[in-house]
């Protein structure tokens, strides 16, 4: 679903096996293969990467805003980037071993020890395809529960949250891949569960037939939008789908709306982000090559005809909330940041742009423009010298050739970033001067974090006897300044954390904005060291645990849950409150944060020999146990979810059931997978 852009993006650290490696290999050539089915969810995973990545990704912004001549201030930042890869890793080193599906049959005659090592490779996997799952499903703070979507038998059936389940259709796929495990892709569904898009007779090459469904009327026949499909999108309400239709060694963009589709263009790029359909259905955004540049287009659903807004674009992406478009338009060496609305004029907001993404609130936007001001020789040399007589010729000389370069029409390149908020209504909140980096923080607040640092005080005129001298001595002043590690809330506020080690993209503050948990990279182990500091500076930076995979703060309370010790499938789950660090449960697996209810959900109790376990919740007062023989879960929303019970790794196939925040109920049985989105 289009409306988990940046929410679930890098920064969400998913406890994985570290000491083997083969299933990562294989989630990534799954992960193509997802992308290039019919669903918005391959795009929408990797939309907060194209966001994130806008021109460079925030560690690398100042590496790249600063000349290749000033190398020695480079490397000092890309050693300072190094570090905010800690929380990236986990999600990456993927435990793969047990998934060698080739290899299912013979699991069973492995002996004990290895068994044990396939299962927990699993419940790895488990968290991972949770991930997944998450980063597709739902959205933040969404009030819709969806119906359910399954594969069962090479057919899609759709549970609507009420009444009994049925087949929608009997032939996902002919030769092409339409799962992998227990997560299928293909299909859609919207918000209010009136009806289905989805892809059937999907191919090798995964190409496809679309098609449209009112799930609401079970006799109500599927009607086909088109053929040789490859991907869709679809608005919040259903009324429009954008899609990819293969023609040749190209691909065609058509709109589905009114009941008929419209060929918008053709050769369209084929990348992330390469279409954009607003939430509300309004209007597309869509790139495609002209000559060697990449222009942006939009049009109007209805319309005969697109206007260009850029002839080379780097970023576009639309705000689900407001359905205003923001993209990084090319001028010269430089990136201009532009708002757009349908049938108005874009704005210009700001020139030299290094970076831009969508906040998780999905309505600010955050951005990063090179600081222009005080970009002078002047703010290298200061020129001191008032009486140039009294110096011996050969130094006038070298002082008249260092005011000449200081004096002449080129001025220095910037070297530090301001960085804004712009809200919806076009207004601009400074957050931060001389910043290195910055990024949106995960949770409802608005936050963001970064790295800033002090510009170096210039260099006396008097004390340098050549311009590169004085440029070596103030970067090298520079490259051994402090950073500081800042929070900025939505007011522009700024607060200064103690501990200068913090990784700026993990930062989570607590919802009444008093608290800030964080990872520092543990020196020896290079693992995740889970820190907590009074946003006040009256006390100094709590160490609460080692080895920390992910945390959150509980819902709307001060309490910090987190899950550590990961090793080889499991893990423990442990609470931080009222200063106080307490165990909630050892050997956890799959556990999940959601941003909706203030509660985790996990599995515990494994049995080794199935890898089913008890689906477990904890609000942070006590634990309960939902079910058991459960193997994975899929979150939906308002502490809603369906889940596998029984499930077979031999035979790919278990009982899917339906828990609606209080009880369970069993779907089906036979069921292969559930369908993201």
């Amino acid at each position: 679903m289009d409306d988990q852009r940046k929410e679930e993006q890098e920064y969400e650290s998913i406890a994985v096996d570290k000491d083997v490696n083969q299933v990562e290999n294989n989630v990534d050539e799954q992960g193509k293969t997802v992308e290039n089915m019919g669903t918005d969810g391959g795009f929408s995973e990797e939309f907060a990467e194209n966001v994130s990545n806008s021109v460079e990704t925030p560690e690398d912004s100042v590496n790249n805003s600063v000349d290749t001549d000033r190398e020695v201030v480079q490397n000092f930042v890309e050693k300072g980037a190094d570090k905010d890869d800690t929380v990236e890793e986990t999600v990456d080193n993927v435990d793969n071993t047990a998934l060698d599906v080739e290899n299912q049959a013979n699991f069973r005659k492995k002996d004990n020890g290895v068994w044990w090592k396939v299962i927990l490779g699993v419940l790895a996997f488990v968290g991972v395809i949770g991930y997944c799952w998450f980063a597709t499903g739902g959205g933040l703070w969404k009030t819709a529960d969806l119906a359910i979507a399954y594969l069962k038998d090479n057919g899609l059936y759709v549970y609507d949250l009420k009444n009994d389940p049925y087949m929608v259709n009997d032939s996902v796929t002919k030769g092409g891949v339409s799962n992998y495990y227990y997560s299928a892709w293909g299909a859609n569904v919207s918000e209010d569960n009136g009806d289905i898009y989805y892809m059937a007779g999907v191919n090798a090459d995964s190409i496809g037939d679309l098609y449209y469904k009112d799930i609401e009327n079970k006799n109500a026949k599927p009607i086909l939008i088109g053929e040789k499909v490859y991907h869709f999108i679809r608005s919040a309400d259903g009324n429009e789908c954008a899609y990819l239709v293969k023609n040749g060694d190209k691909m065609d963009l058509y709109v589905f709306a009114n009941g008929q589709s419209q060929k918008i263009d053709d050769d369209i790029l084929l990348q992330n982000g390469a279409y954009e359909l607003s939430d509300d259905g309004s209007y597309l955004l869509y790139k495609k090559n002209i000559g060697e540049k990449i222009a942006l287009f939009s049009r109007i659903i209805g319309e005969k005809e697109s206007v260009k807004l850029a002839d080379s674009s780097v970023l576009s992406f639309i705000s689900k909330k407001t359905n205003i478009a923001y993209y990084l338009g090319q001028k010269e060496d430089s990136y201009q940041l532009f708002q757009f609305s349908p049938g108005k004029q874009p704005q210009l907001i700001a020139e030299q742009v290094t970076y831009a993404e969508l906040m998780p609130n999905n309505q600010d936007v955050l951005y990063c423009a090179m600081r222009t001001e005080d970009a002078s020789f002047s703010q290298l040399i200061e020129d001191d010298i008032t009486d140039l007589s009294s110096y011996d010729e050969k130094r006038q000389a070298q002082i008249k050739e260092i005011r000449e370069k200081m004096n002449g029409k080129e001025g220095m390149d910037p070297i530090f970033q301001d960085c804004y908020l712009l809200n919806a209504g076009g207004n601009k909140i400074k957050l931060g001067e001389t910043v290195i980096s910055a990024v949106s923080l995960q949770g409802k607040g608005s936050y963001v974090g970064g790295f800033y640092m002090q510009a170096p005080e210039p260099v006396k005129l008097s004390k340098v006897t050549s311009f590169d001298e004085a440029m070596y001595t103030y970067y090298a002043a520079l490259m051994y300044g402090q950073r500081e590690v800042f929070i900025a809330d939505k007011t522009g506020k700024n607060y200064l954390l103690q501990d200068k080690k913090a990784v700026p993209n993990t930062i989570q503050v607590s919802p009444d904005g008093k608290t800030a948990a964080y990872f520092v990279q543990d020196e020896t182990t290079g693992g995740n060291v889970l820190m907590v500091e009074a946003l006040d500076g009256k006390s100094a930076p709590v160490q609460v645990q080692k080895s920390v995979e992910q945390m959150t703060f509980l819902g709307d309370s001060n309490t910090l849950v987190y899950y550590y010790n990961y090793n080889g499938g499991m893990g423990s789950l442990g609470m931080y409150k009222d200063g106080t660090p307490q165990d909630i449960e050892k050997n956890a697996v799959g556990v999940y944060f959601p941003e909706d209810k203030g509660e985790v959900y996990y599995m515990a109790n494994t049995d080794t020999k199935t890898g089913n376990s008890a689906l477990m919740k904890f609000d942070g007062k006590g634990k309960t146990e939902i079910d058991r023989d459960v193997f994975v879960f899929q979150y939906k929303e308002n502490g809603k979810f369906a889940y596998l019970k029984n499930y077979d790794i031999t035979t790919g196939i278990g009982d899917l059931y339906y828990y609606n925040g209080k009880t369970s109920r069993m779907v089906d049985s036979g069921v292969t997978a559930i369908y993201i989105y």
